[in-house]
């Protein structure tokens, strides 16, 4: 990935993976999740096993942004979407 825009989509393909697996396993989905309790389940390599965190790891350093504010701002991201997808 070279231009700014090839970085997010890089970082973020795996991660929204990872995101939504893990609002699947809250009664609230998306409402109140935070970076806090995804970076819980980032770090169990069994949940959402097929979810490359060394992809997801490279995404934030290439955009130069800690791995915690690269899932804060995908989360607020999702979840602004949630209101205008069909499930």
């Amino acid at each position: 990935p070279e231009r700014y825009m090839e970085k997010i989509l890089f970082a973020t393909d795996e991660l929204t993976g990872l995101i939504w697996a893990a609002s699947l396993m809250r009664p609230t989905g998306f409402e109140g999740m935070d970076a806090k309790s995804v970076m819980k389940k980032f770090k169990d390599k069994k949940f959402a096993a097929g979810c490359s965190r060394e992809v997801i790891e490279r995404g934030a350093e290439m955009l130069g942004w800690e791995l915690d504010e690269l899932i804060e701002r995908t989360i607020l991201a999702m979840r602004s979407l949630m209101g205008t997808m069909e499930i």
